[in-house]
Formats: structure tokens, C-alpha cells, sequence
């Protein structure tokens, strides 16, 4: 009896439970996965969006693109230009032109973090000229350009080329007054689309450029260090065969410790200390045995890094954008200091001194 009254009562309630009214079925949409935004002439936005569609079982891609005044408003134009819906959320890079990047790029993105639809787990990129270009190639080296761009990020990332970002990573950093943040930097060459650096930016404008060099010793500078992080240092000019005047190293287990000296305004001193070891992955002179020379290799590799650092360091005050985060470090625990500061003109001049130490710790299976 208990058993048939409980059976009634929930038979009852689950009349009274509400639907989904605001299902959205992915069979009636046309997924988007991958954006682009430039600026016009005229200062509206001009976006490219690549739709995936499948063609007797083949996936392949189809263009669509729209002006507008917002980017609500090109989502409204393109929807009237294809069949089904629009459907964004499923979108998995998003890529300013450079025009764009250079002004308040939280302008152009704040529709992705209002949007509850909206992946914000998508990767962010910047592209040298129009980004509507690199989208416009549909595919290279016969991979769907959407995926082309996906493993080129991956890819650059697990060598320590570009940094882990995202939609949702760098939205906190662009209200950050002692923090700024970059981003992958592609361009087209010779109707090739390639990853050529990364992106500056300071506060929520790009700023300037580093090489994918540059960008690896700054994420190792942050600590940042993904799997691999690889370098090449001329070590001599002397040999006949030019291959030989090279050494390529990776850097084992480096940690930068980061000392604010001063925090006297007008007088902002900082210290960077790396500590690495060095893996040697290809030195055709060889000689590794001799211990003379690895403490020769190991004194022009050391003057070699603290070269490139301080030429990292001034690209990036030139560019104002305040990678190592040293404004928040004034914010935390010099904050009288921080009240009296200008950060946007103090930075560019402020004293920043790398030290590096380095050992040889490997010569890789030769000994």
C-alpha cells in the first residue's frame, strides 16, 4: 500500500516539473569554429567565422563574413546569410587583426564574457595585418585551418614557444593594475600562414612583439616553462662549415627568483636570478669530454642568455607591458610606495637586472 501511495505522489510531482524552454538543439545549428575580427576603414568590425560542415562524411569548411557596428550585430548578419543558426559555442580560437589588437580589445570582447553560450575556454590570438586573411586559407598542408591553428598553438605551447592562454586567462589580467599579459602572434608569408612570436600587450591594447626565441626565455623568466624549452647559441665563428659555430641546448629545471631591491619611486629597482642546467641536444664540434671546454661552452652560453635577456627586458618596457608582474609585487608589499607611483610612465624606466647560472648536465647518449 506505502509502495503504490509513494508511486502515485511521484507520478503527481513530476507533472508539475518544468521543461527545458530554453534548449538549444545542436542539430538545428551551424557550428562556428573558429573566429576572426578587423577593424574597416570606416572603424566598424569586419568578422570571418569558419562553420564546419560535412560533406558525405568528410568534414570540411565554409566561410562566412559581415560588417557591422558590434559583434552582436555581425552574429545577427551572418545568421541571416546561412541555413540553421548560428551557433558560436562551439568556437575554439578567436583571432584579432593587428589593428584591432592596438585598441581596447576588452571593447570587442566583452559580448564573449556576458554570453552565457560563449567558449571562454577558447584560445586568443593576434594576427599581423587582417585576421580575416588567415582565416580565408580554409586549410594548410591538407588540415583544416581551424585545427591548423588549434596544433600550431599546442604545439608552440608544449615547447615553450607561446604561453597557455585563453578567453578566460587573460580577462583578469586586463583589469590587473600590476600585471599584463601575451598572446600568439601569427602572420601570412608567402600565402603560408606560420606562428611567428607572440603578441604584447599593456593593459588591454597590444603593444609590441617578441620572436618565439624572445617569448621562450621571457616564459622562462615567469617561470613558465612547459615541457621543453630549447635554444640556440653561436659559440664560435671561426669553423668553415657554418653548423659547427652552433650549440642547441635545452634548459633543465631553470627557477628565476625575482628581488625587488628598491621600491623608491623614481628609483624601482629589480633583480632576476636563473638557475638552470643545460642538456646539450646538438653540438657537432663534440669535444664535451674535455672539461676545459664544457667550462668554455658553459661561459659563452651564460654570456649569450644574459645578452638576450636584457634584450627581452627592453622590448618588453619599450612595450610597457608588465610581463614579470612586478607592479603586483609593489601592490602586495610595497603598497605606500605603490600610491606614489605612476606605473604607466615608471615602468619603461625602472632598473631590471638579469644574473644567470648555468651548469652542463648533459651531453645527451655521446659521452
Amino acid at each position: 500500500m506505502k509502495k503504490n501511495t509513494f508511486l502515485v505522489l511521484l507520478l503527481v510531482s513530476s507533472l508539475t516539473l518544468s521543461g527545458c524552454w530554453d534548449q538549444r538543439l545542436l542539430k538545428n545549428g551551424r557550428l562556428v569554429f573558429s573566429s576572426a575580427f578587423d577593424l574597416t576603414e570606416d572603424g566598424n568590425i569586419h568578422a570571418t567565422a569558419i562553420i564546419r560542415d560535412f560533406k558525405e562524411g568528410t568534414p570540411t569548411n565554409t566561410e562566412v563574413e559581415a560588417d557591422a557596428n558590434t559583434i552582436r550585430e555581425v552574429r545577427m548578419h551572418m545568421d541571416r546569410k546561412i541555413s540553421g543558426n548560428f551557433e558560436p559555442s562551439k568556437n575554439r580560437i578567436f583571432i584579432l587583426g593587428e589593428d584591432l589588437a592596438r585598441k581596447d580589445v576588452y571593447d570587442f570582447l566583452d559580448i564573449f564574457y556576458r554570453d552565457p553560450n560563449s567558449s571562454i575556454s577558447s584560445k586568443l590570438a593576434v594576427a599581423e595585418g587582417e585576421a580575416g586573411d588567415i582565416l580565408r586559407t580554409i586549410e594548410q598542408k591538407n588540415v583544416l585551418i581551424s585545427e591548423y591553428l588549434i596544433e600550431s598553438i599546442t604545439s608552440a605551447e608544449s615547447f615553450t614557444g607561446v604561453p597557455k592562454v585563453n578567453l578566460q586567462s587573460v580577462c583578469t589580467v586586463m583589469f590587473d593594475e600590476g600585471k599584463d599579459f601575451f598572446v600568439p602572434l601569427f602572420r601570412m608569408k608567402d600565402e603560408e600562414v606560420i606562428m611567428d612570436g607572440t603578441a604584447l600587450f599593456h593593459k588591454r591594447a597590444m603593444s609590441g612583439t617578441l620572436s618565439i626565441p624572445e617569448s621562450t626565455l621571457m616564459l622562462v623568466l615567469m617561470n613558465e616553462k612547459a615541457k621543453i624549452a630549447r635554444v640556440v647559441t653561436k659559440v664560435d665563428k671561426e669553423k668553415k662549415v657554418n653548423i659547427e659555430n652552433y650549440i642547441t641546448y635545452n634548459l633543465v629545471d631553470p627557477k628565476t627568483k625575482m628581488t625587488l631591491i628598491s621600491s623608491t619611486p623614481g628609483n624601482i629597482q629589480v633583480e632576476l636570478s636563473l638557475t638552470t642546467g643545460v642538456s646539450i641536444v646538438e653540438y657537432p664540434q663534440d669535444e664535451l669530454a674535455d672539461k676545459a671546454k664544457v667550462k668554455e661552452l658553459e661561459k659563452k652560453i651564460t654570456e649569450h642568455l644574459e645578452k638576450e635577456t636584457k634584450d627581452v627586458i627592453k622590448k618588453i618596457q619599450e612595450a610597457n607591458s608588465d610581463l614579470l608582474g612586478i607592479g603586483r609585487e609593489l601592490i602586495a608589499y610595497h603598497h605606500k610606495d605603490w600610491k606614489q607611483l605612476d606605473w604607466e610612465k615608471e615602468y619603461p624606466t625602472i632598473t631590471i637586472k638579469p644574473t644567470i647560472q648555468l651548469k652542463i648536465i648533459g651531453n645527451g647518449i655521446i659521452n
